[in-house]
Formats: C-alpha cells, sequence, structure tokens
C-alpha cells in the first residue's frame, strides 16, 4: 500500500493499531492525480485511534473515495459453525489476558498489602473490590473469545457499519456486484478510476456462497476458489463490456502463502517449505502474479524475476506520471519495464524479508548472471516431519519467543536452482559462498543504517482491543443486517 518495507500494523479491530497517517498511499496518489477511488473488500489496516468514530486509520483517510468491506479480517469467528471457529479469538485470549490475569492478580496482592500496611485490617469493601477484579480476570478471558464473531466480524460502507455481523457466505456476491457498478459509474462519468478489490476468499472462515458449495473437488477451500475465479471473472467481463479492457492495468496476486497449520483448510504451498506468518521462508512469501494492460503489455510475457508488492506504488507512480515522495525511502521499484519484456534482472539487488520487524531473510540477485541466493537467518520450530508449526500455536511467528532460532551465520541458498531450499550451501560445496555472504552482510548493515522508526504497532498496548474503539450498529445490540438484492449478477455454476 505505502511502498516501504517498514513493520507497520498487525491488529485486532477494537485496538488502536494500524497504518501510521504519515504513510503515503498509491491510492492517495491515484487520488490527488484526478482519479475516482474505491476499495472494495478487506482493509485490516487498522479503524480507531481514540474513540470509536475518529476512523483514524479508515481506508477514506487513506486515498480512497469509497470503501465497502470489512475493516479488520476475515476470521474464523466469522463462521460460528466452522471447525476453526473461536481458533483465533481463544489463541489471542490465551496469549494475551494470561498477562492481564498476572497483572490484575498482583494489582489485588498490592493493594491487599497496602490496606493492611496502613490500616492494619482490610475492610468489607476492599475485599468486594479485590474480588472483583480477581473475578474480572477470570471472565475476561471468556468474554473476549466467545464473542468474538459480533465484535470483529463488521462490515461497513464508507463509515457507517451496515452489517454486524456479517454473513461470510454472501460477502464475495456482494463486493462483485459492487464492483460492477463503481466501473459502471466511472465509463457513465467518463472518469479514470483506481479499483481495489480485496478479497477474502483464501482465508478462513470459508463459506463460500451457496452456488459455489461442493462444486470442488478441494472441499470447502476449493469452492471458495471457485468462487473468487468467479467474480474475478465478472469484474474482468464488466471491464470488456465497458470497453476498459485495452487501458486498464489490472494486477492479480496475493499477500502470504498458504496456511499449513490449520491443515486443508489453509491451502497448499506445493513445492515450498514454510506457512503462512513465516517471514522467511518460500512457502510463507512467494506469491505467483497475474498481470493484463493489452495496450502496454504483450499477452504470454513471462517474469521469472523476484518482484514485490511495495512494487505497486512506484509502478503506478510511473503510469500516473507522478513524482515519487521524495522525503522517504522507497523500498518498491517500477517493474513496468520487466512486464514489458525487457530482459534484465530484477530491479531489486536485494529483497529484505521481514516477520514483523525483525529480519528472517535477504534475497540477493548480482546484477550478473541467473542466479539468486538467500539468506535464511530464521529458523522455525516446525514440527517433524512438516514444515509448519504446531496447531495450537496458529502460525510460527516471529521472535524467539515462539521458539524460532536465529542462524550466524545464516543458512545460504542458491534458490534458483534450489527454490526446495533443500540444499544449503558451504564454503566447501560452493567456492562463491563467503563472497555472497559477505556482500549480503554489508547489504543488512546498510539496510539497517537506512531504516527511519516509526511507532511500533505490535506492543501489547497497541495490541489489546478496547471497549471504546468497538464498532457497533443498532446500539447496545451491536446487531444489523444489509439486505442486498444479488438476482442483477445472475449467478449460475456448472
Amino acid at each position: 500500500m505505502a511502498g516501504t518495507d517498514q513493520p507497520l500494523a498487525y491488529v485486532f479491530l477494537a485496538a488502536p493499531s494500524g497504518l501510521p497517517r504519515s504513510e503515503v498511499t498509491f491510492p492517495q496518489m491515484a487520488k490527488d492525480h484526478g482519479y475516482q477511488t474505491a476499495l472494495i473488500g478487506k482493509w485490516h489496516l487498522g479503524l480507531n485511534c481514540k474513540w470509536v468514530g475518529d476512523h483514524c486509520h479508515h481506508p477514506n483517510k487513506f486515498g480512497f473515495d469509497y470503501f465497502y468491506g470489512i475493516p479488520g479480517s476475515n476470521a474464523p469467528e466469522c463462521d460460528p459453525d466452522s471447525v476453526t471457529a473461536g481458533a483465533t479469538g481463544k489463541y489471542a485470549a490465551d496469549r494475551t489476558y494470561t498477562r492481564f490475569r498476572v497483572w490484575e492478580v498482583a494489582v489485588s496482592v498490592f493493594l491487599g498489602l497496602l490496606a493492611l500496611k496502613y490500616f492494619q485490617y482490610i475492610q468489607w469493601k476492599t475485599v468486594i473490590v479485590l474480588s472483583v477484579i480477581g473475578w474480572s480476570a477470570v471472565i475476561s478471558n471468556y468474554a473476549f473469545w466467545a464473542n468474538g464473531t459480533q465484535f470483529n466480524c463488521v462490515m461497513m460502507r464508507d463509515d457507517d457499519v451496515i452489517e454486524q455481523p456479517y454473513d461470510v457466505s454472501t460477502l464475495t456476491p456482494r463486493m462483485t456486484l459492487e464492483a460492477v457498478k463503481f466501473l459502471e459509474e466511472r465509463k457513465a462519468k467518463k472518469e479514470q478510476f483506481l479499483l481495489e478489490v480485496s478479497y477474502w476468499n483464501a482465508h478462513t472462515a470459508l463459506l463460500p456462497y451457496k452456488e459455489f458449495r461442493g462444486k470442488s473437488r478441494h472441499g470447502l477451500y476449493g469452492d471458495t476458489m471457485e468462487e473468487m475465479d468467479w467474480s474475478i471473472g465478472v469484474v474482468m467481463a464488466t471491464l470488456e463490456r465497458l470497453g476498459l479492457t485495452n487501458n486498464t492495468f489490472v494486477y492479480f496476486t496475493s499477500d502470504n502463502g498458504a496456511h499449513m497449520e490449520i491443515g486443508d483448510a489453509g491451502g497448499s504451498n506445493g513445492i515450498y517449505k514454510g506457512s503462512k506468518g513465516q517471514g522467511g521462508s518460500e512457502g510463507g512469501i512467494r506469491m505467483p502474479t497475474v498481470v493484463q494492460w493489452p495496450r502496454k503489455i504483450k499477452p504470454g510475457t513471462i517474469v521469472t524475476e523476484a518482484t514485490s508488492q511495495m512494487d505497486i506504488f512506484p509502478t503506478v507512480a510511473d503510469i500516473l506520471k507522478a513524482p515519487l515522495p521524495q522525503d522517504r525511502v522507497m523500498d518498491g521499484r517500477n517493474i513496468l519495464p520487466l512486464l514489458g519484456g525487457a530482459k534484465q534482472p530484477s530491479p531489486h539487488d536485494f529483497l529484505f524479508h521481514y516477520c514483523g520487524n525483525i529480519l528472517h531473510a535477504v534475497r540477493y540477485r548480482p546484477r550478473k548472471g541467473k542466479v539468486t541466493w538467500k539468506a535464511q537467518f530464521a529458523t522455525y520450530p516446525w514440527l517433524p516431519g512438516t514444515t509448519h508449526c504446531s496447531v495450537d500455536q496458529l502460525a510460527c511467528f516471529c521472535g524467539t519467543q515462539w521458539g524460532v532460532t536465529f542462524n550466524d551465520p545464516p543458512l545460504l541458498y542458491d534458490i534458483t536452482n534450489d527454490p526446495t531450499e533443500d540444499r544449503p550451501i558451504s564454503a566447501d560445496s560452493n567456492p562463491k559462498y563467503q563472497e555472497v555472504l559477505n556482500v549480503i552482510t554489508k547489504a543488512v548493515k546498510e539496510h539497517k543504517q537506512s531504516l527511519t522508526k516509526v511507532d511500533n504497532q505490535f506492543t501489547m498496548p497497541r495490541f489489546f482491543p478496547r471497549p471504546w474503539l468497538q464498532p457497533c450498529c443498532n446500539f447496545p445490540y451491536c446487531n444489523c443486517r444489509e439486505g442486498v438484492d444479488l438476482s442483477p449478477l445472475k449467478i449460475t455454476v456448472k
């Protein structure tokens, strides 16, 4: 979104974490150049800062003229009948509230000792207060995750909550209908546009629309992929129908690999090791991308060089003929030359792969030759015989407190010829080992020196949900429904 690799946010809906207002986004850049912009689908970059209506992290604050979708993420709790329902909330509660229970008990004991010291006895009022604190420590854990569906499964249109909790099964058809309407309006008004459709489908809860259930050989996960494929087809067909295909740049990709810890519901990474949440493993970060722009990109063009989602910002800037911000380091690169068929290496000499704010791996693409090297700093506590962590842990996460170990020197792979990361090289097996390692070590040092300090969005106080930041329609029930007629889509599946 912002074209940088600074760690920014991983948030719950009622937490104050989010995309810092200091970030400049490509939709804002497009808006500044006269484009009508819209985000339809998943945001998951925060919502409120100090009170429920401030919307400091809302998409409308970052260049999107229109927002229709979910401000948080599609979590297992959003389908109460899912086999994984409650998993995310319960895990967060177990990890987060354990610390707060200890803190609350410590406060209770401290107040009791303070009362004994100054009053030589404890009044019944004090006992009652301490009991309330103690019991709140016990029930808060349950209250947090047991109501995850109500708290986190919220749908909005711009600033308004329009459905709570939302119906997962109708999300994709509704998003598709909104995307079609947006494109038709732009065509009618002869307006330039930037539309981001952020699908929820590969993310649990898996609950496709009724027409798609049971259509795939791969269970619910496959059904949701069929549904997303249908939706993309509708959007692309709309561009064609409106005569917009030839001059519209379309970029389709994913944000991370399969979530192996949850089994078949998490997808598959094929030959690549690792899982979602592993900042350095190929299975966690290596994603295919499909691009279309008939006026500029020749059909059938294949790019094997590594690029990054950070490249979207400078690439869009080139399309808009807009200057890049000069007050910050831009980690992304313009990839239009590559997409245009230029025979050249990746525009990135180095790609730094983070998990949160911790560097887990570095990709090095020399300007000569065809080999890309990868230094793997982090090693994950995979279960024996797998490339993922404990099912109870949900993901491997980032630091040593989660069992991650760090290699010094890092493991070094020829990722071009060993994409499965089976054969780490050494000084004995490859004469270039020390040379490559020295180059990467120097690059890491220079990279870290170039970083500017940003507010850490991952601290416990910012991660912890606050009741006064909780969106709620039809207060105090926090329950409402959006009435939508999906018949214009004429959904039929063979």
